[in-house]
C-alpha cells in the first residue's frame, strides 16, 4: 500500500504542499503505542478526467466518517479542511473504512472513488493515506436526453460540429447511444475552436431548446483526436423529422433533396429543402 504522501505526490500542480501537511499531521498526537493514523484527502474532478489534473481542486467541507471494516457504527466524523485533508490520528491497530457524507457535497456531486476500501492499521505509528474523487455524475448521451431539467452532469464523447462552426456557441457531440446539442459552450485549456472527432468530456445542466433536450453551459475538455464522424445519409423525408426525434442533434447527409428556396438573412442564410 502506498503512503499517503507518495499519493498525494499525484497533485503536482493544487495539492503539492499536502504531502508536506501529513509529514507534520501524522507526527502529531502519538502518546500511545500501537496506534496509527488515517490521512484522507479529497478532490472535486472538475474536468471529468477520472485523474487529479491541474483542473482539478481540493474539496473543503466533504463531512468523512470513519467506520470499522464490515460495521455501519461511525467512530469519528470530521469535515476536510481548507486543504481537502483530514486525518484520524490515534487509531489502534484493526481494519476500517471511511464514507462521505452525501448531504454535505450537495450540488449534484456524488463520490467516483475512494481509491482504498479495505484500511488496515497494523504497525505502530502507520500512516495511511485514502484519496477520494467526487465529481458530478457521468452520464451517458441517452441517459443524459432523459435527465430531469436543472440536474448538472458529465458527458464524454465525440464532437461532431466544433463550437467555432456556429454564431450562437453552440456545438454538438455523440457516443454509441445517441447524440446532444450543446449550447453556451465554454472551451477548456485556452482552445478556440474543436475539430470533428476530437475525444471530450462535457460538463453542463440539462436543458431544452426547441422541444429537445440540450446541455446547457457546457464547459469542453478535450482529451484527444479520433478521426472525423461519418454523416448517416438520410432522405429528406426522415430529415423532416429527424426519424421522429431519433436523429435529433445527429450528423447526416441529405440525399435527394430539391432547394426550393433560399434567404440571405445576415450573415446567414435560410434554405428550405
Amino acid at each position: 500500500m502506498r503512503t499517503f504522501a507518495a499519493k498525494l505526490a499525484l497533485a503536482s500542480t493544487l495539492l503539492a504542499g499536502l504531502a508536506a501537511c501529513d509529514n507534520s499531521g501524522a507526527a502529531l498526537g502519538f502518546a500511545d503505542e500501537n496506534t496509527g493514523t488515517i490521512g484522507v484527502a479529497v478532490y472535486l474532478d472538475r474536468d471529468g478526467s477520472r485523474t487529479l489534473t491541474a483542473a482539478d481542486t481540493v474539496y473543503s467541507g466533504a463531512r468523512i466518517a470513519l467506520l470499522l471494516k464490515g460495521r455501519s457504527d461511525t467512530l469519528r466524523t470530521e469535515p476536510t479542511n481548507t486543504r481537502g485533508l483530514i486525518f484520524f490520528n490515534s487509531l489502534p491497530f484493526g481494519e476500517y473504512r471511511v464514507a462521505v457524507g452525501l448531504a454535505s457535497l450537495g450540488d449534484s456531486l456524488e463520490v467516483a472513488n475512494i481509491d482504498v476500501t479495505d484500511i488496515s492499521i497494523s504497525q505502530n505509528h502507520d500512516t495511511v493515506g485514502v484519496v477520494i474523487r467526487v465529481a458530478y455524475p457521468e452520464l451517458t448521451v441517452r441517459q443524459a436526453r432523459a435527465a430531469a431539467p436543472g440536474k448538472r452532469v458529465f458527458i464524454r464523447g465525440v464532437i461532431l460540429a466544433g463550437v467555432q462552426t456556429f454564431r450562437d456557441t453552440t456545438s454538438y457531440m455523440a457516443d454509441s447511444s445517441g447524440a446532444i446539442r450543446l449550447t453556451e459552450v465554454a472551451l477548456r485549456g485556452g482552445l478556440v475552436g474543436n475539430a470533428p472527432g476530437d475525444s471530450v468530456s462535457a460538463l453542463g445542466t440539462i436543458s431544452s431548446r426547441l422541444g429537445q433536450p440540450v446541455l446547457a453551459r457546457a464547459l469542453v475538455g478535450k482529451f484527444g483526436s479520433r478521426p472525423p464522424p461519418v454523416a448517416l445519409i438520410v432522405n429528406t423525408g426522415t430529415a423532416a423529422s429527424a426519424s421522429t426525434g431519433a436523429l435529433d442533434a445527429g450528423l447526416v447527409q441529405v440525399i435527394a433533396a430539391l432547394i426550393s428556396d433560399t434567404a440571405s438573412v445576415s450573415p446567414d442564410f435560410t434554405v428550405t429543402v
